[in-house]
């Protein structure tokens, strides 16, 4: 363990800023769902659909598949990464688009002659995008407060499983990075909403399937930021934060527009 000076720690505002982003995102999904019930007329099957789709497709298969590719090292470096990082991009954005969506696609199919109407695809992104922000944004929220406090207490048992350069970046920039993520979270919601309405118009309009690839696209584009900066191409975070909430709006645009008059039309398949 890198010694710290001992002027050095995270105050204890900042660690209850921590907890209160963690809490709020953990109560995002379960106020949605309650807030749009009796409007779209959500029922919780779908919800719970999604959650399954979401821990098979990304937190098994997908996690599977990276192994297997990626090898990741012990200290978590990539050397597909480090070595070819467009290969690296090109991979991440992909393979997230294919897994997601396609679970998202059979969930739908699955659906279709259990759950019918417009709220079936509120209801399943509020249950894929939900566990999401979850797992990776409240969760996250709980690491942080744990290496905040064993930075506090110099608890050498945590402090020495993490990289130097993860210690100083939380100490430096905890406030940062807490905001960041939050606001990161709640893009990525609604992003899973949006994507889970274009393919939920793939399988129930009548001559609409291209909508499944064009999710898989979009996954795809959106991801790709990320992914950039994960490989260090991409240096400055905002930028990452930037595209992300574009591309919310102009997705938004499309199915308001796109899926609205599609849902006027009611040519729905059988």
């Amino acid at each position: 363990m890198e010694k710290l000076a001992t002027n050095v720690s995270i105050s204890s505002g900042m660690i209850g800023f921590m907890l209160l982003a963690g809490i709020v995102m953990f109560l995002i999904p379960i106020g949605t769902y309650w807030g749009l019930k009796r409007h779209y007329k959500l029922v919780s099957t779908p919800v719970w659909v999604g959650i399954a789709v979401f821990i098979g497709a990304v937190l098994i298969l997908e996690r599977i598949l990276h192994m297997i590719i990626l090898q990741p090292s012990s200290d978590g470096s990539i050397a597909l990464a480090i070595h070819h990082p467009y290969v690296y991009v090109a991979y991440g954005a992909l393979v997230a688009g294919i897994f997601e969506e396609t679970g998202r696609f059979f969930g739908f199919r699955y659906l279709k002659k259990r759950v019918s109407g417009f709220g079936t695809a509120i209801a399943y992104g509020i249950g894929h995008g939900g566990i999401e922000m979850i797992l990776i944004g409240t969760m996250g929220m709980v690491n942080l407060v744990v290496m905040s406090v064993a930075i506090n207490s110099r608890n050498a048992a945590v402090l020495s499983k993490l990289p130097s350069g993860t210690i100083h970046s939380l100490i430096s920039h905890a406030g940062a990075a807490t905001t960041s993520s939050f606001f990161e979270r709640i893009a990525a919601f609604i992003i899973q909403i949006l994507l889970s309405i274009i393919v939920w118009a793939s399988v129930n309009y009548v001559g609409k399937i291209w909508l499944y690839p064009l999710a898989i696209g979009l996954h795809a584009l959106i991801d790709t930021p990320a992914a950039m900066f994960q490989a260090g191409i991409i240096s400055n975070e905002l930028t990452v934060e930037i595209v992300l909430w574009i591309s919310v709006l102009a997705m938004g645009i499309f199915v308001y527009l796109y899926i609205g008059k599609l849902r006027k039309s009611r040519v729905t398949t059988s």
